[in-house]
């Protein structure tokens, strides 16, 4: 048998992960998350967005419009729904959310219908609009303890954020991070942990930045400032076995998909 013979039949016993729904290559039971309560809806307003990030999960930009604007007709039925499962919340993604221009139509209806408010955003120029400004002021004064913005701040360094979402971005996202905590939102960030850095050390430059801009926000807090990790496809990451949930002293419930 030739060399390259055995290293095809080598390669064919070699378990391809990723393939049972129930089980992993090596026949260990997958781990799995079950709707523990239903507590938030999440709604995508559409792929299109004002810049165009490096890493981007969904691959937003300008351009790409593959996920087209959601309307406020379209989301109607939906809250309504959500609201007789017993849902509490609705959040807001994109893209960025500012962009659709049914979008403060969808937050009112949302807030109206009894939901508190999530908005996930960049903070840059389509929330700076003046017509947008006076709308999410006027939802503020009528709903300030149901409406919140989650802010994209990749890194504390501006340089980093800007070699992610582009040359200016950084400056931009701070003005409007500023607008919304001087005109008293309820505000947090979203960071990311693209650079390797450990979490404390993270913590700790994003605690110099908020106390430079004095912006009111505690960089320890989970609440003010939340750390996502990246998905990279091209990573070889293990599959998950349902005994990780006790090795990780961790419970499926905590998990984000099982309320959402």
């Amino acid at each position: 048998m030739a060399d390259g013979e055995n290293g095809d039949i080598a390669r064919r016993r070699v378990p391809v992960k990723f393939q049972h729904p129930d089980f992993t290559a090596d026949g260990a039971t997958r781990a799995s998350v079950s709707m523990h309560k239903f507590e938030t809806l999440w709604v995508n307003t559409g792929t299109q967005c004002n810049v165009e990030c490096v890493h981007c999960y969904i691959e937003s930009s300008p351009t790409n419009d593959r996920l087209s604007y959601l309307t406020a007709a379209e989301l109607a039925p939906f809250l309504n729904e959500a609201r007789a499962m017993g849902a509490r919340e609705i959040g807001f993604t994109g893209g960025e959310p500012f962009m659709n221009p049914d979008f403060l139509d969808m937050v009112e209806a949302s807030l109206r219908t009894g939901f508190s408010v999530l908005i996930l955003t960049n903070a840059m120029r389509p929330m700076m609009r003046p017509a947008v400004q006076n709308k999410l002021l006027s939802l503020r004064n009528e709903f300030s303890s149901s409406l919140s913005l989650r802010v994209s701040l990749d890194h504390y360094d501006g340089a980093l954020h800007d070699a992610e979402r582009g040359v200016g971005s950084f400056a931009s996202g701070l003005v409007g991070l500023a607008w919304l905590v001087s005109n008293h939102f309820k505000v947090s960030i979203a960071g990311r942990t693209l650079w390797s850095q450990d979490e404390a050390t993270t913590r700790a430059g994003f605690a110099a930045l908020f106390e430079k801009a004095e912006l009111p926000l505690d960089a320890l807090q989970q609440k003010d400032l939340i750390l996502f990790p990246e998905m990279d496809e091209t990573a070889p990451v293990p599959e998950i076995t349902a005994d990780c949930w006790s090795i990780l002293n961790v419970s499926p419930n905590d998990m984000m998909c099982a309320t959402a």
